[in-house]
């Protein structure tokens, strides 16, 4: 009995890992599929710190509603982030 509760915990760690790897993968795949958009991209590296979307639009010489909608799948996939402070968004990189 004891044997077997090792083996299977044994045999959950390796499954634990797996999914883990397979995770990081798939952020890594979704990442570069994202940032083939030159937009997106350019509004990924301007996310080093934390701007709103006025500060990229103005930085990236385009509109407000065009930034937000890459800021919108940008965020949707995890690769950037916002704090809310005084009822602005402040936007930054997730992963690097």
């Amino acid at each position: 009995m004891i044997n077997s509760d090792i083996e299977s915990k044994k045999l959950l760690e390796k499954i634990l890992s797996v999914l883990k790897l397979a995770n990081s993968k798939t952020i890594l795949q979704e990442k570069e599929k994202i940032l083939k958009n030159a937009t997106k991209r350019r509004i990924y590296e301007l996310c080093d710190g934390k701007h709103t979307v006025n500060d990229i639009a103005s930085e990236l010489n385009t509109t407000q509603p065009n930034v937000s909608y890459h800021l919108s799948s940008l965020s949707e996939s995890g690769l950037v982030l916002y704090d809310e402070l005084g009822g602005k968004r402040y936007y930054f990189k997730s992963l690097e």
